[in-house]
Formats: C-alpha cells, structure tokens, sequence
C-alpha cells in the first residue's frame, strides 16, 4: 500500500510543485525520489535507477533528439529562411490557406511560445482579410498545432515514441487520419472569419529563394521517416539551414550555443529518470492490482487522466513525460490506440489550458478577450477530441 502512496503523492507533487513554479526537471526529479523511497527497497535504488538512466541509449538518443529541434528553429529564424519562404507563400497562397500555412510552418520551430514568432506574420494578412483580433489569435494557435499529427520531430511525438516504443512510421500512420480531422475543423470554424477575400498572384510569385527555406525541414522528415536516427536527420536539417543561409563557422558555433534549452534537456533526463524509477519500483504493478480489484475501467483512466494532465502540465511534451510512465504499464502489453487515447486527451486539452503559453502569448499579442478565444477553441479542441476518440476505440475494438 505504502507503494501506491508513494505513487500518488509524487504525482499530485509534481502539479503542486509546478503551481509555485518549480521548475518542470526539479518537480519530476522529487517524484522519482519519492517513488524510489517509499518502494520499499534499499535506498540504493534511487543511485541504481540513476545510472541506469545515464547509461542507457534511448536517453543520450532522445537527449539529442530534442536539443537539436530547438537548435534547428533557431537556425531557420537566425538565417531569415523561414521568413523568406513565408513572405513567398503569401504572394501565391488564398487568404485563409494563408493564415493557416504560416503558424503551421512556424510549429516545426519546436519552442515553448513558439507561436509569438508566427503571430508578425499573421497579423499584415489578417488585417488585409478583416478578422477581428479573436479569429487572428484562433488561427495562430489552432493551426500552430496542426502538425502535431504528422511531423516527427516535434518534442510529444518524440517522447511518445520513446516512452511507449512504438515505432515513429507506425505512431504516425495512425495519428495522420487526425490531421485531416483537425485541419477540417479549424477551416469549418474560421469559415465565417473572413470579410474581405483576397486575390492571390499565382504560382510566379514564389521563387526558388524563397523556396529555399523549406529545404531543411523537409530534409530532416524525410530522412526521419525513412529510418534515420532522429538526431542524425536533425543534424542534416541543421548544416542545410546554415549552408542554404551561408552561416560563418564564429556563427554557427552561436547558432548551436544560443539555439540548445538546457532546460528542456534536464527536463528529458529527469522524465527518463521517471520512467525507470516507476518501472524498478513496482509501484504500478500495485496500482494496477488496486485499479482491477476497485473494479475501474482501464480504458476510463485512459480517457480521463490524460485530459486533466494536459489542461495543467502547460506542455503537451511534459504531460507525455509525466502521463505514459504512470498509465502505459496499466494497459499491458503496448496497445497503439490506448496509447494515441492518452496522447490525444492530452493534446487537445493542452490547446485551450490557460497554462497553454502560445495561447496566453498569441492572445497578448493581439489583444484578443481570451473568453472568447476560448469560445472558438473549445468546441473545436472537443470535436477533435470525440472523433478521434470514437476512431481510436473503434480500432481497438477490432
């Protein structure tokens, strides 16, 4: 019992701990601590499970993995790519194709916030097309997030794949139908926004300049899905940007210094540190004893947690790191769907959390009400929720 103690009291530290603003990899390192003391084992678990985590592959892999996300957004922003190539879609682009594809394209920089980045370049066009400052910030954070789906290099996806070991050509073919979903949903949303269409100039109007900046990301998802290490296919992305924008070797050497989150590193480690904590300390092995006598449902727990852990984990990257350690062991043997059920309540709940810090930005920025921001988000976030819900039900019913 004592185990199942632990278990719950590491959880409810890590929100508690989050709330006072304790940064994310102190929060996760004290749960793991916890857990390793009340497991009921020497207090030597808590050095073993930690060489056991610095030691292994899959850390060092998913390490670098995220290190150099955040290193290739800030070549494409330091190089001016990605700007060039966004100012040549608007010249070819209808309006609300427009305002979609810019913080789409800006949602493969993969950086808490990184939707201030896109919301410059929503705002001339937005103007144009007259949308009220509400249905700007809708289309900046909506479509940020669209890729979430399909792009495997974003940090949740990675994690993801990581944490449950599922193959990331596998997680993607079965997230891609929700892609489709949401993209449906955000232009039947916004379908009113509008006011003033706009004429666009043909395909003349976007260069092969401006083409350039599209070279390194879709480099580094190519090379991705076909097998490379996600490290490796990061790395390529990363010497195209700075060959394509002709990066000085003194510049280069800032790029990688300046474009690394240290903290997101710490917040890695300290989640894989979780993970193993769990898994040697039987806790969950407990719990699940305790979830099956009580008579619970696993699929409710797979339904319910996931969605109040995305509404305050304030990262859908974090709620992975904090929600598949504790409920993948629960369901047994890895099954796809379970899984993408915990993904999806904690994506689509993260989206209109107030702790969301792209929505909390995009609406600063525009100085939208963000009461009726969220009045737009939600029953968009809910229909995406349902439909995938019933999608990924119906396949694990099969």
């Amino acid at each position: 019992m004592i185990e199942i103690f632990g278990l719950l009291v590491a959880f409810i530290g890590i929100f508690v701990l989050r709330a006072k603003n304790i940064d994310f990899y102190v929060a996760i390192t004290l749960a793991a601590l916890i857990i390793g003391l009340t497991s009921g084992a020497p207090i030597s678990i808590l050095f073993d499970v930690l060489i056991q985590t610095l030691t292994a592959y899959n850390t060092w892999n998913l390490v670098s993995a995220v290190a150099l996300i955040t290193v290739l957004g800030y070549a494409l922003k330091e190089t001016g790519l990605m700007v060039s190539f966004i100012e040549g879609l608007s010249n070819i682009l209808p309006g609300n194709i427009l305002l979609a594809t810019i913080p789409a394209l800006f949602g493969f920089l993969s950086m808490p916030g990184g939707a201030l980045m896109s919301a410059p370049f929503i705002e001339p066009e937005a103007k144009k097309l007259g949308l009220r400052q509400e249905h700007k910030t809708y289309y900046n954070v909506w479509f940020r997030h669209l890729l979430y789906w399909v792009n495997p290099i974003t940090s949740s996806t990675i994690m993801a794949v990581t944490l449950s070991g599922i193959p990331i050509t596998t997680w993607l073919r079965v997230q891609s139908p929700l892609f489709f979903v949401m993209t449906a949903i955000g232009f039947i949303a916004s379908r009113g926004f509008i006011e003033t269409p706009k004429k666009n100039g043909g395909i003349d109007g976007l260069t092969m300049e401006s083409m350039k900046g599209g070279i390194p990301i879709v480099i580094t998802v190519a090379l991705t899905l076909i097998g490379a290490p996600i490290w490796a296919s990061l790395a390529a992305g990363i010497l195209v940007a700075m060959f394509l924008g002709r990066v000085k070797p003194d510049k280069a050497v800032e790029i990688v210094r300046n474009g690394i989150r240290w903290d997101l590193v710490l917040a890695i480690i300290s989640m894989l540190y979780l993970r193993d904590m769990i898994a040697s300390s039987g806790s969950v092995v407990k719990l699940f004893e305790a979830v099956i006598s009580s008579g619970i449902p696993v699929i409710a727990i797979a339904i319910v947690i996931p969605m109040f852990i995305g509404a305050i984990s304030g990262s859908p990257a974090m709620g992975v790191g904090i929600a598949f350690p504790i409920l993948l062991p629960l369901f047994g043997e890895t099954n796809i769907h379970l899984t993408s059920i915990v993904f999806l309540g904690i994506t689509c709940t993260y989206i209109t959390s107030p702790l969301h810090l792209c929505l909390v930005l995009t609406n600063n920025y525009f100085k939208s009400d963000l009461n009726k921001v969220i009045k737009y988000l939600a029953p968009s976030c809910l229909a995406l929720y349902l439909i995938g819900l019933a999608y990924h039900l119906f396949l694990y019913s099969l």
